[in-house]
């Protein structure tokens, strides 16, 4: 692994660069996940919307292919969530309809 601040090769194992004094075990860490933008992601974001929009907004900087899928599956889940709403309501009108209009017979 090289330094990022004065380039030089340093062991993998170590928290600071000994030429330079540089912290680099949080860009070891970073550079060990891969920002794959992964299906799942978005299919949590639409399961969970919330949770989509929250990694969305926390990656959006550091991983943005997976924040991008996360943000598409929570706006994917919250429009499908708005349309079953919307056609649940219109199915309760009709069936409200349907029994007030119900002839009954009394005997």
């Amino acid at each position: 692994m090289f330094c990022r601040n004065c380039g030089k090769e340093i062991d993998n194992n170590i928290v600071s660069c000994p030429y330079c004094n540089t912290y680099v075990a949080s860009t070891q860490q970073q550079d060990d996940f891969k920002d794959s933008g992964s299906i799942g992601w978005g299919f949590l974001g639409c399961c969970i919307p919330l949770v989509g929009l929250i990694l969305y907004l926390v990656w959006k900087d550091t991983k943005p292919l997976c924040a991008k899928k996360a943000g598409i599956g929570a706006a994917i889940g919250v429009a499908v969530y708005v349309l079953l709403s919307i056609v649940f309501f219109i199915f309760m009108v009709y069936l409200f309809a349907a029994i007030g209009n119900y002839p009954y017979y009394y005997y």
